[in-house]
């Protein structure tokens, strides 16, 4: 008899409010269905994943199966690079509020087919960007897989983890950034990629884009690859709220935005950004506050199960 392939599942039991804690049931039941020995835990707190992801680790997990969105899979890649010795597969079911990078990817939101992918699919190496935030008194460092922004982003994560619960994806992140963008005033930073200096602006938003979705469903940078060796940095100057609204918001979702002529894009390896003052910023939908940020690639960091077609194009 076949050996049965083990799973180490970490739930967010609250994720795209609560929908996978009330999933997760259903979702165990098919996996030992479909022949896998699966231990899991559910996340008690903020950074509960990235502990837990640590610990799986140092006890041998091969694959380690996300239950939740990006928020999640966010915390799951900083635990298992806490040792990028042993980094285990990564397995992604997609039950969160938002599942920008699954989309990348090409994982359906239907847990029953991600379950396919995870039985059937392959194993992908894809890259990972490594961020060093810095203030006056300290710096500390984080790694993201899909998008990595400052400014508008932050202050719209700010907003969304305020809202009322029950509204779906697609109203959350459209609310909020209405909101945000409504009450944000720019910043003035300096910007360096790959160590030359390319921009020194009142800059609302600037991101590094591994994949090619964030903020549920935005198609902000439909041409990023996650394997390639390269990230997609874009930033936007000289605008104002209208222009902003209609140009940028009105168009990101069919990644129109990038005929703007005020959306500027670069390809990279690094980016350096320096405010005149701390600002917010959005990793992979969690909120980090800093006045000078590098984001680093690190090529093909952890392997993920996904479809044997590719990524969405």
């Amino acid at each position: 008899m076949p050996q049965k392939k083990r799973l180490h599942a970490i739930v967010n039991p609250h994720a795209a409010y609560g929908r996978a804690g009330r999933s997760w049931p259903d979702v165990l039941a098919h996996l030992e269905k479909e022949g896998f020995d699966v231990t899991w835990q559910f996340t008690q707190r903020r950074g509960h994943a990235s502990h837990l992801a640590q610990e799986a680790v140092k006890q041998g997990a091969q694959t380690i199966v996300v239950v939740g969105g990006d928020g999640t899979m966010n915390e799951i890649v900083n635990g298992v690079l806490h040792d990028p010795q042993r980094v285990p597969d990564i397995a992604i079911i997609p039950l969160g509020t938002g599942a920008d990078l699954a989309k990348t990817l090409g994982i359906p939101d239907d847990w029953q087919e991600a379950i396919e992918i995870l039985k059937q699919g392959r194993v992908q190496s894809i890259d990972v960007g490594e961020i060093t935030f810095t203030t006056a008194t300290k710096q500390w460092k984080r790694y993201f897989a899909n998008v990595f922004d400052a400014g508008l982003g932050g202050n719209v994560d700010r907003i969304a983890n305020t809202l009322p619960k029950g509204i779906g994806g697609l109203l959350t992140f459209l609310f909020s950034s209405l909101l945000a963008l409504i009450t944000f005033r720019p910043m003035r930073l300096q910007v360096w990629i790959d160590k030359k200096f390319i921009d020194d602006a009142f800059i609302p938003i600037v991101g590094v884009a591994n994949g090619q979705f964030f903020g549920g469903d935005m198609h902000i940078a439909p041409m990023a690859k996650t394997d390639d060796g390269l990230f997609e940095i874009l930033y936007v100057k000289d605008t104002n709220i209208f222009k902003f609204l209609i140009h940028v918001l009105g168009k990101v979702y069919r990644a129109d935005h990038l005929q703007y002529k005020n959306v500027y894009h670069y390809q990279g390896r690094e980016l350096r950004i320096k405010g005149d003052k701390l600002y917010l910023t959005d990793v992979d939908g969690e909120v980090e506050k800093a006045q000078d940020v590098t984001v680093s690639l690190i090529p093909k960091a952890i392997k993920i199960r996904t479809p044997l077609r590719g990524q969405a194009s």
